[in-house]
C-alpha cells in the first residue's frame, strides 16, 4: 500500500492481517516509510517492509525495482494492493506466478484533489487488464471503477474492522464526533454550520472533531470555525479540534453518535464500520454506501444540505437514552452480521482463488 498513516483503507488492510486463515501468511510492503499506523501493521503482519520513499517521490522506476526485490524475497501467491499510487505500482511489476489483485476505495474526485492522483487513477484504470481482479468496496465504487474502464470488476466486498467484544454504548452521551481528516469531501464546513444551528436549540451538546488536520494548529480548521459563528463554542469546549487519534475505539466510546457528513467520494467508510462495530448510531450524507450505517431514516441527509444534516441532529438528540439503546443494538447487530473481519477474510478468500485460477489458465 502507498502509506502507513492512519486511513480507513490502512484499517482494512490491518484487519485483514489479523484475519488470516489458518496455514495463510502474509507480508506487507509500503512504498513511504514508517507511520503512525506502523506499529500496528507490525503486529498484523509477518514482516512489513517499508520501500522508503517520500511522499513527493516521482521515481515510479525505482518503486517497481523495490517491490519487485520484496516480491523476489517473500514469492507470495497473491500481490494485493490498495491505493491508486501502489496500484500503479503493482500493476507495473515484471510478470510472475503471482495473481494480482486490487481494491478500490474511491467512488469519485473533484478539482479538490490532488492533480497527480486523478491522473494515476486514470493510468491505473487503463492498465487494470494486468490485475487478475479489482476488488470495489460498494455499489458506488463499482460504478466509478467501471466509469474509469477497469477491468475485471468483482461482486463489491463491503470493508471491515475489528468487531469489540462488548457493546460499551452510552446512551447518554451529548457528544456528536466526527472521524476524518480535514479535506474538502469530507464537508466540515456544512457539519460546523449545522452544529451552530443545533446549539440554538440544544446548547448543551458539543462535537469533537478527530483526524488529521482537524486540530487548532491548521489554520483552515480555525477560520472555519470562525466562519460558522463557533469561535466562542471553540473556546468554551463545545467545538473540539483534537487532531488525529491512534485509538478510534477510545474515542467512540465518548461518543452519542458519529457524524459522517461527506459531501462526495465515500464509498464504505471505515469509520461507520468502526461506529457500527462499537454500537454507535451514525448520521450520514447519501453519499456511496454511508446508508448502511444508518438505523434510521432521519439520519440520512443529502450532501451539502446544512439545514437537513441540522434537523437530523435535532432529531437524535431529541430521542431518550432508551430510543438511542435501540439504535445502538441495531448498528452492532449489523457490524456482527455483515461487517464482520472474518466474512470479508473469506470473501477475499474466493476472490484469491479465483484470481490464481485465471492467472494459471493464460
Amino acid at each position: 500500500m502507498t502509506d502507513a498513516d492512519i486511513g480507513g483503507a490502512e484499517v482494512v488492510v490491518e484487519t485483514m492481517g489479523r484475519s488470516l486463515l489458518p496455514g495463510d501468511e502474509a507480508e506487507l510492503a509500503v512504498l513511504m516509510g514508517r507511520g503512525s499506523m506502523s506499529e500496528r501493521l507490525e503486529k498484523a503482519f509477518a514482516r512489513v517492509h517499508y520501500l522508503d520513499f517520500a511522499p513527493s517521490s516521482r521515481d515510479l522506476p525505482g518503486m517497481v525495482r523495490a517491490l519487485e526485490r520484496v516480491r523476489r524475497r517473500f514469492q507470495p501467491d497473491v500481490i494485493h494492493s490498495h491505493l491508486f499510487h501502489a496500484d500503479l505500482v503493482t500493476v507495473l511489476l515484471p510478470a510472475s506466478g503471482a495473481a494480482k489483485v486490487s481494491t478500490i476505495h474511491t467512488q469519485g474526485f473533484s478539482k479538490a484533489d490532488h492533480i497527480l492522483t486523478r491522473l494515476i487513477s486514470r493510468a491505473v484504470g487503463l492498465l487494470s487488464f494486468r490485475f487478475d481482479a479489482v476488488v470495489p468496496t460498494g455499489e458506488a465504487c463499482l460504478r466509478f471503477g467501471e466509469s474509469y474502464r477497469y477491468r475485471r470488476l468483482s461482486v463489491p466486498i463491503d470493508n471491515t474492522a475489528p468487531i469489540p467484544p462488548e457493546n460499551t454504548y452510552n446512551p447518554r452521551s451529548t457528544m456528536l464526533l466526527s472521524l476524518a481528516r480535514w479535506h474538502p469531501v469530507k464537508g466540515h464546513s456544512v457539519l460546523l454550520e449545522a452544529f451552530r444551528r443545533l446549539l440554538e436549540t440544544h446548547p448543551d451538546w458539543t462535537l469533537a472533531c478527530v483526524g488529521p488536520g482537524a486540530s487548532e494548529g491548521n489554520p483552515d480548521a480555525v477560520q472555519a470555525v470562525k466562519t460558522a459563528g463557533l469561535q466562542d463554542s471553540l473556546d468554551d469546549g463545545r467545538v473540539q479540534l483534537r487532531g488525529p487519534t491512534e485509538n478510534v475505539s477510545v474515542v467512540l466510546r465518548e461518543a452519542g453518535a458519529l457524524v459522517i457528513s461527506s459531501l462526495y467520494g465515500e464509498t464504505f467508510p471505515v469509520v461507520g464500520v468502526e461506529a457500527n462495530a462499537s454500537g454507535v448510531p451514525v448520521i450520514a450524507t447519501r453519499v456511496g454506501e454511508c446508508g448502511q450505517f444508518v438505523a434510521s431514516p432521519a439520519h440520512l441527509v443529502p450532501p451539502g444540505d446544512a439545514g437537513a444534516l441540522a434537523d437530523a441532529l435535532r432529531n437524535f438528540a431529541d430521542l431518550s437514552t432508551l430510543e438511542r439503546t435501540g439504535l445502538s443494538k441495531v448498528v452492532r447487530t449489523r457490524a456482527e452480521n455483515e461487517f464482520s473481519p472474518g466474512t470479508a477474510a473469506h470473501k477475499y478468500r474466493d476472490v484469491y482463488q479465483k484470481a490464481l485460477a485465471r492467472k494459471g489458465t493464460r
